[in-house]
């Protein structure tokens, strides 16, 4: 990966760029940058990404940090990293507005479904435990590890969307 948690080729960061539209603020793409970045990154590195100063990052960075959705890292030069708290809470919280209860029960069954099949296939609670050069197929077992693992974020998240719709409506409070 190349340095900061920045995409791996041009056309990735291009990509990125290209969704925001002409009218979008520094303050969004310095956050859409920030939720994306994997490893640390300093302002000057977030500004490259996000087409704007290095100050104007910074100063969104340090708005952003003070909302915790990114965390600072104290040295020189200050460093920034997603929070990764933030951005499930994030994601569950779109999830929770977007699907119904009935939605979100019938994928979830399909998930918990999709789970114990590869618990059966792999005979083991967890893709954790599952060890790889014991199987058929190297790289078609780190695939399905890895389809797994995808699996049970999603399991989690859903859990987390249904769970905060519940706190939502036992507290009255709205979206």
């Amino acid at each position: 990966m190349s340095p900061a948690g920045h995409p791996d080729t041009t056309d990735a960061a291009e990509t990125e760029r290209q969704r925001w539209d002409r009218n979008a603020s520094t303050r969004d793409r310095v956050y859409e940058t920030a939720i994306q970045l994997y490893e640390p990154a300093t302002a000057a590195e977030v500004a490259e990404r996000a087409r704007c100063s290095p100050d104007g990052a910074r100063e969104q960075l340090e708005w952003l940090a003070d909302r915790g959705i990114v965390e600072p890292i104290d040295g020189r030069p200050k460093r920034y990293q997603r929070n990764n708290a933030y951005v499930e809470w994030a994601r569950a919280n779109e999830l929770r507005r977007e699907r119904t209860d009935s939605e979100l029960e019938t994928t979830l069954r399909e998930l918990l479904a999709e789970h114990r099949s590869f618990q059966e296939r792999y005979g083991v609670d967890t893709p954790h435990e599952v060890d790889a050069l014991e199987e058929e197929s190297i790289e078609t077992t780190w695939e399905e590890i890895g389809e797994w693992k995808t699996v049970r974020r999603d399991i989690q998240r859903i859990e987390r969307a249904r769970k905060d719709r519940d706190v939502f409506r036992e507290t009255g409070r709205a979206d």
